[in-house]
């Protein structure tokens, strides 16, 4: 534990989060389709996700504001589109256009990815269609951030190389079935949906609020990288608000009215949820309660159970065997 309270400030905060969230991505389907078409996608427990491999059209989303009650986006070649929420939401050709099927997007693994050939003439449209799943329930301050809907255009990627190649090899390996193409999708997908936050971040910050809007304020992001750097550590309101030099009651007020909750309360959360990542390390419970600074043992187990609704050694066998994507603690 460093004795200068403000070391390593610096950690990158929005990647251990990322961490936290064991990340799984799943493409469901790659579908090649001439006009005219629809398609409604129904709400989903998941993250879902489109990409514009080639043509375009219309994406339909609900709107009061809008005098018909939906709004319309147009989506070319090359754009990606993510649903936080998993909200229902059409993806059409034109909006007077036939419905060709209701689908449902659902973190499926064991299901492969299909391609759907439709129509047989004209100009076609390559839609490819999945879903995210972040596994944790209990902590999700990065997805509780986002908004309804992220909408990515193709000259970000144009703009980001790194971008651009990720979409392009997503549509390239959807192609065709190749050996080991199922598990380079899911990494890939995996990638994009890091790649689209930081794109979002970096284009339109005007929206962020909450948590990520927390992360960008030049005093309470020090704060939050002082307690993710540190979990372990006894901090306390007023040693936190001297790190950032603010007085308790100003750091108190701002630290909850950005992020939504007190400094500890946010503090006994993430310990827990870096509690988690420990467990499916191997770690035995006695350590990491040792780590994370208790004085006990049975008082981890109580305040793991609280924040997390089961017990450690009970979460521990609900860990999935394979590992999802992880970055590097920085």
């Amino acid at each position: 534990m460093p004795d200068n309270p403000t070391a390593g400030a610096g950690i990158d905060v929005l990647t251990d989060v990322l961490v936290s969230l064991r990340l799984r991505a799943w493409l469901y389907s790659r579908t090649e389709i001439t006009p005219p078409w629809r398609f409604d996608f129904t709400p989903s427990p998941d993250s879902t996700f489109h990409i514009i491999g080639s043509g375009g059209g219309h994406l339909m989303v609900p709107d009061a504001a809008q005098e018909n009650g939906v709004a319309s986006v147009p989506v070319a070649a090359g754009d990606v589109v993510v649903f936080p929420y998993g909200d229902a939401h059409t993806i059409c050709d034109d909006p007077g256009s036939p419905l060709i099927q209701q689908v449902s997007l659902e973190y499926e693994p064991s299901r492969e990815h299909q391609i759907f050939p439709f129509g047989s003439g004209g100009s076609a449209t390559v839609m490819l269609c999945g879903a995210f799943r972040l596994d944790h329930e209990h902590h999700r301050p990065l997805l509780l951030s986002l908004p309804r809907l992220i909408h990515i255009p193709a000259a970000y990627g144009h703009a980001s190389p790194d971008f651009g190649d990720i979409v392009a090899l997503i549509a390239t390996e959807s192609a065709a079935p190749r050996p080991g193409a199922q598990a380079v999708l899911r990494r890939l997908t995996e990638i994009l949906f890091i790649q689209v936050i930081r794109g979002w971040l970096e284009h339109q910050p005007q929206q962020a609020h909450g948590w990520l809007r927390a992360l960008a304020d030049p005093t309470i992001g020090r704060a939050l990288g002082l307690i993710h750097q540190d979990p372990e550590r006894r901090w306390n309101v007023n040693e936190l608000a001297g790190a950032v030099s603010l007085s308790r009651s100003t750091f108190s007020a701002r630290f909850t009215d950005l992020v939504g909750e007190p400094p500890i309360r946010y503090l006994t959360r993430w310990r827990m949820q870096y509690a988690t990542r420990l467990l499916a390390s191997g770690q035995e419970v006695a350590v990491i309660a040792r780590q994370l600074g208790y004085d006990s043992e049975v008082a981890f187990r109580k305040a793991f159970a609280r924040e997390i609704g089961t017990p450690p050694g009970r979460y521990r066998a609900t860990i999935p065997n394979r590992p999802a994507t992880t970055l590097s603690r920085v």
